[in-house]
């Protein structure tokens, strides 16, 4: 069986007892960071000495992951994003196809993202959206813009501090002139949920009133 299971984006308390416990009762883990699920797992004071770690990337070769699926037939194997639900918006999607091509088990746990908190705050009707995920970096940038500015329903979309600029400005240069809505640090004691217009965002970003930092979350509707 393969568990994909979410840990905190921030607040260590935003974590199951079921994940508690599947720490402490699985060997073998599938990471997108090691270093940090070590680190967590620390701050729950789980020994894992006797534990295997294994990473696994957008960039993981072939070879590797062939060695990966073998692991996955025989073993019980926990899989972990850095934060947050793995594969979302994560590397190692690749993982599931592999699942249901070699009929491998699989279980997706409920807890911690970004998105649904996010939907749920926001200041109009989510009943029905759509998610992208991030926007491509060069290729198909401006489809995706396009495809946000078509839709009949609210867009969600996660996106950098070193790209939301570059979103904004996109949006605006497509004659978008509605207000956007923003939320950064999920979770975290500084919490920030703004709905304002671009020319508004970009001058609180210009004044350091929206801190470019860690990762937001932006809802955009064309009304």
């Amino acid at each position: 069986m393969l568990y994909f299971i979410p840990t905190p984006i921030w607040n260590l308390e935003d974590i199951t007892l079921r994940a508690l416990n599947l720490f402490k009762k699985l060997d073998i883990f599938f990471c997108e960071d090691t270093r940090t699920f070590k680190n967590l797992l620390s701050k729950y004071e789980i020994d894992f000495s006797n534990k295997k770690f294994y990473s696994i990337t957008s960039y993981t070769n072939p070879k590797k992951l062939e060695f990966y699926t073998q692991l996955m037939k025989e073993n019980d194997i926990w899989v972990v994003s850095e934060a947050g639900t793995p594969w979302l918006s994560d590397p190692g999607k690749e993982l599931i196809r592999i699942c249901w091509e070699q009929n491998i088990s699989f279980e997706i746990l409920p807890g911690a993202n970004a998105l649904v908190p996010a939907v749920v705050s926001a200041c109009f009707d989510t009943s029905k959206f759509v998610y992208l995920g991030f926007l491509p970096q060069k290729k198909w940038r401006q489809t995706a813009i396009k495809k946000i500015l078509e839709s009949e329903y609210p867009v969600f979309i996660y996106e950098s501090v070193h790209r939301i600029e570059k979103t904004l400005s996109q949006l605006q240069e497509n004659w978008f002139n509605w207000t956007i809505f923003i939320v950064r640090e999920i979770s975290k004691m500084f919490e920030q949920k703004i709905y304002w217009s671009i020319e508004e965002i970009q001058e609180k970003i210009k004044n350091w009133e929206l801190k470019l930092k860690w990762e937001f979350v932006m809802g955009i509707r064309n009304e």
